[in-house]
């Protein structure tokens, strides 16, 4: 069962079926090649939009499922503890440590907000660093070591990823690639973000599943 992240980002997917369906009607016209580049640079655009979505979605659903779950804060993993609690004692006020005894929930919910405020800001490109920091600071798992697919080690996944997202970022800062962009590297783009999601969403539940004894998904 994929997650509800995952279930969305299939959702949102369905805007580039029905770019495909625009490219076939211009294609039974008289159309120039231009027009078909309109439709492939918003491919791009969207399917760079339907990843940070699910990347926003499925780290927030997993650490919510956490919260739900746990009894004691001993369910997190202890790096997402120290830096839960970091600033409280940074100030060295004895009033909000003690809070710690009744509102550690609350106290991690504030770090969820943090961590997702500074990595999503400005994550409208949202590459294998970003990813992987995101689910470090919030996790405390590295779910980019996880994407092994076909033919790919996890580090060429990552620098395939990227690279995607590099062009997505000329497209949305420049107007225009350099390079012609052509219906079937967008379509390549997809089916490489769709597989990402695949092994992301296998690598947090079973994460999840370690840490609680259940599945989030």
């Amino acid at each position: 069962m994929p997650s509800t992240a995952s279930i969305r980002f299939s959702q949102n997917r369905k805007d580039i079926d029905t770019l495909w369906l625009f490219r076939k009607e211009l294609q039974q016209k008289p159309s120039k090649e231009a027009r078909f580049e309109v439709l492939h640079r918003a491919a791009v655009v969207f399917i760079a939009a339907c990843w940070e979505s699910y990347i926003e979605d499925v780290a927030t659903e997993a650490f919510d499922f956490l919260i739900d779950r746990a009894t004691t804060p001993d369910v997190f993993p202890a790096r997402v503890k120290v830096l839960a609690s970091k600033e409280l004692f940074e100030e060295k006020d004895a009033r909000r440590i003690w809070g710690l005894v009744t509102s550690w929930k609350d106290v991690l919910r504030v770090h969820r907000d943090e961590i997702l405020s500074k990595t999503l800001k400005g994550f409208n490109t949202p590459k294998t660093r970003q990813v992987k920091e995101l689910f470090s600071e919030l996790l405390d798992v590295d779910v980019t070591a996880k994407w092994v697919l076909k033919g790919m080690t996890p580090e060429q996944a990552g620098v395939q990823l990227d690279e995607y997202m590099t062009i997505r970022g000329n497209i949305a800062h420049r107007t225009r690639h350099s390079a012609s962009i052509e219906k079937r590297a967008a379509k390549a783009f997809l089916k490489h973000v769709a597989a990402l999601v695949e092994k992301t969403d296998e690598t947090v539940s079973y994460h999840i599943q370690v840490l609680t004894g259940d599945a989030p998904w």
